[in-house]
């Protein structure tokens, strides 16, 4: 926010500029067709990189889906890695990445490679739509509530997979057996590589009013930007995470209590009308995937924020 602030991109009250804010760039070419951007770069999460170019692919695709569109036309990809490191590395990413955009009825289609000290990885996705199907972030309306569609704790999860191949191994196998962990770590990875693209096609056919995915910023950063773009504040009464994971959080200091955990390629927050929210919900049960109603938009006291309710209930839980 700060950076935004010093570029002149958001006011010093923290007002986004134009489309600054949302989960992706939205270009309006006719009154039939829409344009939809997105780019996202990271550091490696996972050791394997064919799994990696999935996480990378499912990640760049999710700010996409966050906009209400459904069809995905191609990937840019992005390689930085140091000249060392062995060309099957990146490959592997880029099969990875290629393999998931097959998945939905996508592509690979070009990109950009560099030396860089470090691996980072990512790309820029491209989609399309009618303009009347694009969802914003600056929709919510007082008396929504928020469905959440994958469960928290990635941060840990993965933390953990790092940590057993460290110096740090022998103090985080005295409070946790490997089999628990190695089971967060797979929840993690099933959702950091399943694509948000049935829960877009959800909100195409129940209509909803404002949406944003989870990432980095958490769940109060990222209802925290919807609160301020729609004018309302958000209180969170439940919080789903994956089982373990709020015991791993505490033991690695992580804010996963307090909704301040990031995410990578995390789930989506929809709000609509609640009269809408079970059909949403069995929509989504139809496709496989889970959801939680987990708060409601309300009319601001004083400034529109995010919040976790007194007594917030956790939902330890797994994925599909």
């Amino acid at each position: 926010m700060h950076l935004l602030q010093a570029a002149g991109l958001v006011s010093p009250e923290g007002v986004p500029r134009g489309q600054v804010g949302e989960d992706a760039v939205v270009k309006i070419v006719s009154d039939e067709l829409a344009i939809v951007e997105n780019v996202d770069v990271f550091t490696p999460i996972h050791d394997d990189p064919y799994t990696q170019g999935k996480i990378v692919a499912c990640n760049a695709t999710n700010d996409i889906f966050a906009m209400g569109v459904t069809k995905i036309i191609s990937l840019q990809a992005f390689l930085a890695y140091p000249e060392e490191l062995p060309l099957d590395v990146p490959a592997q990413v880029l099969r990875g990445m290629d393999d998931f955009m097959q998945g939905l009825g996508a592509s690979v289609t070009g990109g950009q490679t560099i030396r860089n000290p470090c691996p980072v990885f990512g790309g820029v996705c491209l989609g399309v739509a009618h303009p009347s199907q694009i969802v914003h972030s600056n929709g919510a309306k007082v008396g929504d509530v928020v469905i959440l569609t994958k469960p928290l704790g990635i941060q840990p999860a993965m933390r953990s997979y790092r940590d057993l191949q460290s110096e740090k191994r022998d103090a985080l196998l005295s409070r946790f057996a490997i089999e628990e962990l190695q089971r967060m770590q797979d929840v993690a990875v099933r959702i950091m590589t399943q694509s948000n693209l049935e829960v877009a096609l959800s909100m195409q056919k129940i209509g909803v009013h404002a949406a944003t995915d989870v990432t980095g910023f958490g769940l109060l950063g990222h209802a925290n930007n919807v609160a301020k773009l729609s004018g309302v504040s958000i209180v969170f009464d439940k919080m789903p995470v994956i089982r373990g994971t709020l015991k791993l959080a505490e033991f690695f200091g992580h804010r996963l209590s307090q909704g301040l955990a990031a995410e990578t390629a995390g789930g989506m927050l929809v709000f609509m009308d609640s009269r809408k929210a079970p059909a949403f919900s069995r929509d989504l049960k139809k496709r496989g995937l889970p959801s939680w109603t987990i708060g409601q938009a309300i009319e601001p006291a004083k400034e529109p924020s995010a919040t976790l309710a007194d007594g917030i209930q956790y939902i330890e839980t797994e994925f599909p």
